[in-house]
């Protein structure tokens, strides 16, 4: 299997077990980067659980949702407008991976943590890229 084939098989075997794991991811999230909490105050549960589904989309999506320069884009409109800091996208990120794999509990796979891990660099590769 590919990367991403590997990581959509975690998020299949996660959303067969029917788990929302929204606060959970945040709340990892929060304790990684704590100036996320403050910078992310203005938004709700409903904002933060669009934005993760936008970004397991992400991690699935190997041509960075459709448009090579959207991530690009993205990416740059939120350090410029939000005050979001590079370091975020990995805190976030990490902290998705680490708790889509306690959910997942013995159904995690060696394989599924070499593909988070590839992935989440790859996003980060890119992440550097932006100025």
């Amino acid at each position: 299997m590919s990367t991403i084939e590997d990581i959509t098989d975690s998020l299949n075997i996660l959303a067969d077990l029917d788990l929302d794991l929204t606060q959970a991811i945040y709340a990892e999230f929060y304790v990684r980067c704590p100036e996320a909490e403050a910078l992310m105050g203005y938004s709700d549960l409903h904002m933060r659980g669009r934005m993760l589904d936008q970004t397991f989309g992400l991690l699935m999506d190997p041509l960075l949702q459709g448009e090579e320069q959207y991530f690009r884009w993205e990416i740059g409109n939120h350090l410029s407008a939000y005050g979001v800091s590079k370091r975020m996208y990995a805190d976030f990120l990490e902290a998705m991976r680490d708790c889509v794999k306690e959910a997942l509990q013995g159904q995690w796979q060696p394989r599924h943590t070499s593909a988070w891990q590839l992935r989440i660099q790859s996003l980060l590769d890119e992440l550097a890229l932006v100025s």
